[in-house]
């Protein structure tokens, strides 16, 4: 499959499950939305799994190797739900979207890939791109918070150090054992997290009762669709391109968020919307064209 429409594709899932999840959100507390979301993924996973070699994946050897799974989707996914909670969704999305300038960086400190003058460009086109995009939702928001946006930066970072073990472990593992384990460790802490934040706090508890029908299905959906899906391809991108090149990639899930939204509970996007979502094409079209030397 070309390396441009795997990428497409899990920008797309990231894109459209976080707009299913926002949706979800109205009726599901977000420690339960998280659990559920992560079991479905897994338990999809290991069907999967399953179907292609006739046994469960679950073997201590196999856990072993999904210890990224710790940074994300653990902690990267509970520093963020924690932290919106606390700041505004727009400043949440804005402070996500240094995820491409900070793997950048990390990338060439600790992989060795080239720093160009040519990806701070792009990255700064994407960042500027991001914030109009997110300009709608900032001129609504009534409060934000220094301790809720440094949670979704400590998110964002988690992320880029999730990114740089499972680039190393990409280049050796199989995508879809992969995932399978570092889905299945991420559960695993979520919950083991959740539940000591839970005596502390009721607030933090589990508790699917009286969740509809309905909203059970856009869950699960959106569970599969945005960690399951989503980490897989992201996975098997990382095998044929540099990290740096496909991080710019994720700039374009608040393109297909906003575009989801539109289709999907009729949002009507600004102008700035719209240039802001040309601008993160732009910038993500360029950095495909980036030669190998300079990605």
């Amino acid at each position: 499959m070309n390396k441009i429409i795997i990428a497409l594709s899990y920008a797309f899932c990231w894109g459209v499950g976080v707009t299913l999840t926002k949706i979800a959100l109205s009726e599901i507390t977000a420690t339960t939305l998280l659990t559920i979301q992560l079991l479905s993924s897994v338990l999809f996973l290991a069907t999967v799994c399953y179907l292609k070699e006739r046994q469960f994946p679950f073997s201590w050897q196999r856990l072993k190797q999904g210890f990224a799974g710790i940074f994300e989707p653990a902690l990267a996914y509970m520093f963020g739900i924690f932290g919106v909670k606390m700041t505004t969704v727009s400043n949440a999305t804005l402070i996500a979207s240094t995820e491409v300038i900070l793997t950048i960086i990390f990338a060439a400190a600790f992989l060795g890939e080239k720093l160009t003058r040519a990806k701070f460009l792009l990255a700064g086109i994407s960042f500027v791109g991001v914030s109009l995009l997110m300009l709608k939702d900032a001129q609504g928001a009534s409060h934000s918070s220094l301790i809720g946006d440094s949670l979704v930066l400590l998110g964002t970072l988690f992320a880029v150090i999730y990114v740089l073990f499972s680039k190393r472990q990409i280049e050796t593992a199989n995508p879809l054992q992969l995932t399978i384990s570092q889905q299945t460790v991420g559960l695993i802490t979520t919950v083991l997290c959740f539940s000591v934040l839970s005596i502390l706090s009721p607030s933090y508890e589990v508790n699917a009762a009286n969740i509809s029908p309905q909203f059970w299905l856009l869950a699960v959906g959106s569970g599969i669709m945005q960690y399951a899906l989503a980490f897989l391809l992201y996975l098997v991108a990382l095998q044929n391109l540099p990290v740096s090149h496909a991080a710019f990639y994720l700039s374009l899930i608040p393109v297909f968020g906003v575009a989801s939204a539109v289709v999907i509970i009729g949002e009507q996007p600004n102008l700035a919307q719209w240039v802001g979502g040309g601008l993160v094409v732009v910038s993500s079209y360029y950095a495909n064209r980036l030669k190998p030397t300079q990605a």
